[in-house]
C-alpha cells in the first residue's frame, strides 16, 4: 500500500510566485523552484510518504479547439503588461520548465508528467483513476473542480487553507456522489476557466437540482431542461468533467531519491537553507 500525493504543479508554481517570485541567485531568479521544493518538503513531512507525482499543465489546449473562449481572458491579460512584468513573467516560466525537466530529474523523481494538449487536472484524473486498489492519494491543488475525484481512498488538499478534505467530509457538505460534482458544472458553469453555465443556475441551485430538491415550477428547472439548457450541458460536460478525451493512463515508476542530486540541485541555484532538507532524511515514510 502506497500513499501517494499527486501534485498540481502549475498551481504549486504560481503559489510560490505570489511569495517568492523576487528571489534570484546572483542573477538567477529562483524564487519558484526555491518555493516549489519547500513546498514539497513540507508536504513530504505532514503526510509521511515520499511518494509523489507531478502534474503539469501543457502550452496548448484541446479544448480550446472546441470551445475557443475557454479562459480567454488569460491568454489576454499577458498583452497589457510592462517590460518589467513581462521580464518576470518570462523569468517564472523558464523556473517552471527547468523544474519539469532538469531539477526534480535530478533529485530522483520518476513520475514526472505532462501531455500535450492537455492540462494537469486531466493528468491528475487519470492517475486517480487508475490507482491500485490498496493504494491511495491525496490531491494537491487549490482547484475544486477536482471534488469530483474524491473517494473513500483519495482526498483532497489546499495548501492555502490547510485542511484535508475528506470524502466522508464532502458527502456530509453536499449530500451527493462525487462523481456528480462535474455534472453541477456542467448546469452551473466554471467562472474561473470561463465556461458559462445556464443562466441564473449557479452551484447551489445545481446542487439542489441534482439531489432532486429544486422543484419543477422554478424558472431555474424550466432552464435547466429547456432545449437550450440541454445544449449548454452538452458542451459544458466535454469541458468540465474530468479527464479531457484521450489521456494517457500514466504508468507510475520507482523513485531513485537521491540526497547527492537534492545538494548539486541545492548548490547550484545557492538555497543554503534547504540543504540539509534532502528527500532521504527520513526513510521511515510510507
Amino acid at each position: 500500500m502506497k500513499k501517494w500525493l499527486i501534485i498540481d504543479c502549475n498551481y504549486l508554481c504560481h503559489r510560490a510566485k505570489h511569495s517568492m517570485g523576487g528571489l534570484s541567485h546572483g542573477n538567477t531568479p529562483t524564487g519558484i523552484i526555491y518555493g516549489f521544493l519547500k513546498s514539497i518538503q513540507a508536504l513530504q513531512d505532514q503526510f509521511n510518504t515520499q511518494h509523489i507525482i507531478f502534474c503539469w499543465d501543457s502550452k496548448t489546449s484541446k479544448r480550446k479547439d472546441i470551445f475557443p473562449d475557454y479562459k480567454k481572458k488569460r491568454a489576454n491579460r499577458y498583452k497589457d503588461l510592462t517590460k518589467k512584468e513581462i521580464k518576470f513573467e518570462k523569468a517564472f516560466r523558464h523556473q517552471m520548465k527547468m523544474l519539469r525537466t532538469k531539477y526534480l530529474k535530478l533529485i530522483g523523481y520518476k513520475n514526472n508528467f505532462v501531455q500535450a494538449g492537455y492540462e494537469g487536472d486531466d493528468i491528475m484524473a487519470s492517475i486517480t483513476l487508475n490507482l491500485k486498489m490498496n493504494d491511495e492519494a491525496i490531491l494537491v491543488t487549490s482547484d475544486k473542480d477536482m471534488y469530483q475525484l474524491i473517494s473513500p481512498k483519495v482526498s483532497f488538499f489546499n495548501p492555502s487553507k490547510g485542511k484535508l478534505f475528506t470524502y466522508q467530509k464532502f458527502m456530509q457538505k453536499y449530500r451527493m456522489p462525487t462523481y456528480d460534482w462535474g455534472s453541477m458544472k456542467c448546469l452551473a458553469g466554471c467562472t474561473t476557466d470561463e465556461v458559462p453555465g445556464i443562466k441564473g443556475v449557479g452551484e447551489k441551485t445545481a446542487i439542489k437540482y441534482i439531489r432532486m430538491d429544486l422543484k419543477p415550477t422554478t424558472k431555474a428547472y424550466q432552464r435547466i431542461v429547456s432545449k437550450k439548457g440541454l445544449r449548454i450541458e452538452k458542451r459544458n460536460r466535454k469541458l468540465v468533467v474530468l479527464p479531457f478525451d484521450g489521456v494517457k493512463n500514466f504508468k507510475l515508476r520507482k523513485d531513485e531519491l537521491s540526497n547527492k542530486g537534492w545538494k548539486k540541485v541545492i548548490e547550484e541555484l545557492g538555497m543554503k537553507s534547504l540543504r540539509d532538507k534532502g528527500p532521504e532524511r527520513n526513510r521511515k515514510r510510507r
